[in-house]
């Protein structure tokens, strides 16, 4: 007779939370309206990188950094937000020399997103970053993102998104990165 393993303790309330959303009248926990105005607190890492310039290809497993992205957005419409976030970025591994900071870059990221479909919304990005690769060093990009959101209040959702960023100042690359985070309306 075979015994299941039991669920990992860790994914449990996770689980149990997501279900318990999912069943929720999602008509009480709507995405924003018109006037309505969200703090986003995220956290992101970029998994792959590919310099089109280089012709050569960077992963997790050759710098892992790890990006806070902080912002405040509104909806200028039902589900149509525009708002600014300030990306800081930081390079946990490898240690980088001791003449360089672990300070990668901070950004600039004004954006307009669309919850299209409750819950999964898309955003377009404009990045200006005055700061990169750990030197005063202007980069731009523009950034696509694909998420989805799950309410855990009237104020607050859980959000999950991929990010394709195609930078272009100063070498064309495109990456892609994975985002966590919440969202609070205000």
């Amino acid at each position: 007779m075979m015994s299941s393993a039991p669920l990992n303790r860790p994914l449990l309330p996770i689980a149990s939370a997501m279900i318990f959303c999912l069943l929720m009248p999602h008509n009480v926990w709507a995405v924003g309206k018109q006037g309505d105005f969200i703090q986003t607190d995220t956290l992101g890492m970029t998994m792959a990188t590919y310099d089109l310039t280089s012709r050569t290809t960077k992963t997790v497993a050759d710098a892992t950094n790890l990006s806070e992205f902080v912002g405040l957005q509104l909806y200028v419409l039902d589900r149509l937000r525009m708002g600014m976030n300030l990306q800081l970025t930081e390079q946990l591994a490898p240690v980088p020399p001791a003449n360089e900071s672990r300070f990668r870059s901070y950004a600039f990221l004004p954006q307009v997103g669309l919850n299209f479909y409750d819950p999964f919304f898309t955003a377009l990005v404009y990045k200006i970053a005055p700061r990169t690769n750990g030197r005063t060093r202007l980069d731009m990009a523009i950034q696509g993102l694909l998420g989805i959101g799950f309410p855990v209040s009237p104020l607050m959702r859980v959000n999950f998104a991929v990010e394709v960023p195609f930078a272009f100042y100063i070498h064309r690359t495109l990456g892609l990165t994975l985002l966590g985070g919440i969202s609070i309306r205000l």
